[in-house]
């Protein structure tokens, strides 16, 4: 290359570290966000606005391509169905509904374990072969994450009194692993654009009986400043904005790499629930992260690779 390709290239690859590290910023901020407004917006609602409000936004960008590959739609209509309720209605409902309980220190630190979770979840559902290194790393990964449920506290788990948050959390968390396992399923003749938004449009159907039974029988979202700021907020940039910055990252440098700058997220999440929310940061969330981070180092970052 010449050296204004070179400078080009390298400009390319700045600006796609820059929109990851923005990816993880916001999402981060999702979590926080839904902790600091739980007594005001209801988890369910949140969950359906975000999806039905970035479905319209992506709509303009992704109807064409839909349209004119609809019957790939209609042949792998329940596949897309399946991904769209793990990853978009099943993660983002439990996390939320486990941010109604939990602290958001505990809600980021469950996120970052989700290489650990996917590594679980391809063993279970899709047979995949896992070495003792991987194996460790995901019995290490998992005690971290009981670590920090437990809050450091045999006790806690041996008499069943736990935070019911951490568990819903998690649960979700497992969802968004079992989609990034089969994932590499979807249809190539859709583009990314296109699976966006059938998956956030095919899970603001899976989500709206449920939100009806919330409004009608728990709690309405109320039209309060903070409740819309909340709902636009999250489903404009987390959902709409990043997404976008974190496809457009991975054609720039690639999936493994962009990966890795996810990593961040739950950094971003902790410092904000500390410096933001006032969470204080104890002791077991130390021991917890190290394990965490002990477990995908072995798991994912220490095998050779072909």
């Amino acid at each position: 290359m010449t050296a204004p390709d070179t400078q080009k290239k390298s400009d390319g690859i700045l600006i796609a570290y820059l929109m990851l590290t923005v990816v993880a910023l916001l999402w981060a901020a999702n979590t926080n966000v839904a902790r600091a407004t739980t007594q005001e917006v209801p988890p369910i609602a949140l969950t359906f606005w975000r999806l039905f409000l970035s479905a319209l936004i992506f709509a303009p960008f992704a109807f064409r391509n839909t349209w004119r590959n609809r019957r790939v739609v209609l042949k792998h209509f329940w596949f897309l169905n399946l991904l769209a309720l793990l990853s978009m209605a099943m993660f983002n409902a439990l996390v939320y509904m486990g941010m109604q309980y939990t602290v958001a220190i505990n809600g980021n630190l469950m996120q970052g374990a989700l290489p650990i979770c996917i590594l679980l979840s391809g063993l279970i559902f899709a047979g995949r072969r896992v070495t003792l290194r991987q194996g460790a790393g995901v019995a290490l990964g998992m005690a971290g994450l009981i670590t920090i449920v437990v809050r450091g506290d045999i006790d806690l788990l041996l008499q069943m009194r736990i935070n019911p948050g951490d568990p819903l959390v998690f649960f979700g968390v497992f969802a968004s692993a079992t989609y990034a396992v089969f994932l590499y399923k979807r249809p190539p003749e859709l583009s990314l654009l296109s699976f966006m938004f059938l998956s956030m449009a095919f899970a603001s159907i899976h989500v709206f009986p449920f939100f009806l039974v919330e409004h009608i029988w728990f709690r309405a979202l109320p039209m309060t400043q903070t409740a819309l700021l909340t709902v636009g907020f999250i489903a404009l940039f987390p959902s709409v904005l990043a997404q976008t910055f974190f496809v457009e990252g991975i054609r720039r440098i690639g999936p493994a790499k962009a990966g890795y700058m996810i990593y961040l997220t739950p950094v971003f999440g902790v410092f904000m629930a500390i410096a933001v929310l006032g969470e204080p940061f104890r002791n077991f969330h130390i021991a917890g992260i190290a394990m965490i981070a002990f477990g995908i180092w072995l798991a994912t970052f220490s095998r050779k690779k072909t």
